[in-house]
């Protein structure tokens, strides 16, 4: 048999275990995700990365990503990029997916 005081810290335990658990699924986008269900995230590996307005060499460049940094993507690749949302693609040679991420 457990004491009353037992039960409660059992119990406090098991409900912070779990808030923990749906915490660390949370992404920033307000929705949740377990294992490789979620978003895709990825990391830039190039010192430098030009974001492009197309998946085109020859396209406006619209931002650029230093190394190391992590980033939202798609799971769309064409001609080379990844997108990472519409109007804005990357090289997807220098876009390495973060461990546990959906990116197909």
């Amino acid at each position: 048999m457990f004491t009353t005081k037992q039960k409660v810290v059992g119990g406090g335990a098991v409900v912070v275990g779990a808030f923990l658990l749906f915490a660390a699924h949370n992404d920033q986008t307000g929705g949740t995700r377990f294992g490789a269900s979620g978003p895709c995230m990825v990391t830039v590996t190039a010192d430098q990365l030009n974001v492009r307005s197309s998946p085109d060499d020859n396209a406006t460049v619209v931002q650029t990503f230093s190394k190391g940094a992590v980033v939202s993507a798609d799971q769309t690749i064409r001609n080379g990029y990844r997108q990472l949302t519409p109007g804005r693609w990357a090289a997807r040679d220098y876009l390495d997916p973060t461990p546990g991420s959906n990116c197909g």
